[in-house]
């Protein structure tokens, strides 16, 4: 069972230390782990697995891994006690990032993307990825890929997950806690 559960982590692994997520790659809008009915949230080509974020009325899941075959898929839970979304804000104007965790056990999976703000070397600049974190308090990286500009996304993903998750839900991060960070 605990060896079922870390097989994406491990494979995830396995593909930085081989060289071929350390690249991805842009994206067709229509490349995602999303099933029929699910919209899009995030999605990105990295190597040869495709990360995705896709949300159906009530529901969003984080699939990971070769595309139409994800070796990874988390759902919200009934409560969502597994998902939280946060932004951070940069100084100076229009710097920001946002980002949904879903989290199983103490393995947390951080799909993020945003901008730099006006202080930043490249201004306006915009990027995206997934962090993979273990530990209660995410204390130790296990991945972080980048993504290219290629991702797709439906505006604001922490707006998108929020508005499919019940209404007397906060889904917040606890401020200034762990996960309030950039990634």
């Amino acid at each position: 069972m605990i060896l079922h559960r870390l097989w994406p982590v491990a494979a995830l692994i396995a593909g930085l230390a081989s060289g071929s997520l350390l690249h991805s790659q842009p994206v067709n809008p229509a490349v995602s782990q999303c099933r029929a009915g699910e919209a899009v949230i995030y999605s990105c080509k990295f190597g040869k697995s495709v990360g995705s974020v896709c949300g159906s009325k009530s529901a969003v899941h984080y699939r990971y891994g070769p595309l139409g075959q994800p070796a990874l898929d988390l759902a919200n839970r009934s409560d969502w006690s597994n998902v939280r979304v946060g932004t951070v804000r940069g100084q100076g104007a229009g710097g920001y990032q946002e980002h949904v965790r879903f989290s199983n056990g103490q393995t947390h999976y951080i799909v993020f993307k945003g901008q730099d703000g006006e202080l930043a070397d490249r201004p306006g600049r915009t990027y995206s990825g997934i962090s993979v974190q273990t530990g209660p308090q995410g204390e130790t990286t296990l991945a972080s890929l980048s993504c290219s500009s290629g991702s797709t996304s439906s505006g604001s993903i922490v707006d998108a997950v929020n508005s499919r998750s019940p209404d007397d839900t906060d889904l917040s991060e606890e401020a200034d806690g762990p996960f309030d960070a950039w990634f």
